[in-house]
């Protein structure tokens, strides 16, 4: 029901969602400020052959030449903000937006983010480079995410077109999932939990 209701605000009603994003960003920082600050530390872990940091605003640029590089199919499944410089440095600033940067020697190869809410759930999305994928960095990302959402406490969804089977197989590689319902659109809601060994 709350995933419904937020879709219409934002669709109908953008200046109570700018609201809601700022009183959710102060709270949010505010209530996790000393997990947000081992951030840093969980994703300099996770690094190795790839390389993953939290994003700053002076990423905007790259990112910016990032999004234009994806071919328009690559939009068809991830709309998650707009993709010019002034949306992306609004996302980075928003401290319950958690958006990560992949790199390889000094390429974006990757983008995801985890949108973080008081409620104690946080909404994943992400994006491999056209000229990157079938690398395992998908799955990579997945587990990455995990280990932010454990350390930051919460509980991590999102949704998933049934027919978009690349993002489905990239999750259940990562991760187990748990459907919680169908949407309105078609969309699976998705609960992503720790992989058992």
């Amino acid at each position: 029901m709350l995933y419904k209701l937020a879709h219409i605000i934002k669709e109908r009603f953008g200046f109570i969602w700018d609201f809601i994003e700022w009183l959710n960003s102060t709270a949010f920082s505010f209530t996790h400020r000393k997990q947000l600050k081992t951030l840093p530390q969980v994703l300099d872990t996770c690094s190795g052959e790839y390389q993953f940091r939290l994003a700053q605003s002076s990423d905007a640029p790259a990112l910016v030449t990032f999004f234009a590089n994806q071919p328009e199919e690559a939009y068809e499944f991830f709309k998650p903000h707009d993709f010019d410089a002034k949306a992306i440095k609004k996302v980075i600033a928003n401290k319950a937006f958690q958006t990560i940067i992949v790199w390889h020697d000094q390429t974006i190869v990757g983008y995801f983010f985890l949108r973080c809410f008081v409620n104690g759930k946080c909404f994943r999305g992400k994006i491999v480079d056209k000229n990157w994928q079938g690398r395992g960095i998908a799955k990579q990302m997945g587990i990455v995410m995990t280990k932010v959402s454990q350390a930051l406490g919460m509980r991590m969804f999102g949704s998933i077109s049934p027919e978009n089977y690349a993002s489905l197989a990239s999750a259940k590689a990562s991760n187990e999932i748990k459907i919680h319902q169908t949407l309105d659109n078609g969309y699976y809601y998705i609960e992503f939990l720790p992989k058992q060994d």
